[in-house]
């Protein structure tokens, strides 16, 4: 003989999507798969963004800061994901423009330079 399945019917405050339902735990709700927010306070990596950080850490070399560790100390304000995808950037070829002339007459001259590595050195090569 098979048992009696006979169960009173649920109330409807019981149901999930009644407000007067209270569910324990609002992280079992969520799916395993659910979609993950990314961190916002990571930059993207773009193309534009590599040339300003490559920009600002071949001055840094120019300056003396020669080694990844005086980089970092001169340019605080970038992490260490950053500097490293702007050093890989200025191992290319980069448009860059320095002023000469006079306060009454400047001109701009372009130049091309790139960041050159030997061992654990940078140094700057112009063109």
């Amino acid at each position: 003989m098979l048992p009696s399945f006979d169960l009173p019917p649920i109330p409807t405050f019981m149901l999930r999507g009644h407000p007067d339902c209270i569910v324990p735990d609002k992280q079992d709700d969520k799916p395993s798969h659910a979609w993950i927010e990314p961190e916002t306070n990571k930059p993207r990596l773009t193309g534009a963004y590599k040339d300003k950080v490559a920009t600002e850490i071949i001055g840094a070399v120019r300056d003396g800061s020669d080694t990844f560790g005086k980089i970092r100390q001169t340019l605080p304000h970038y992490g260490d994901r950053e500097l490293k995808a702007g050093i890989r950037h200025a191992k290319k070829w980069i448009p860059m423009m320095e002023r000469r002339g006079t306060r009454a007459k400047p001109h701009m001259h372009r130049y091309q330079a790139r960041l050159h590595q030997e061992g654990r050195r940078y140094s700057v090569v112009k063109y």
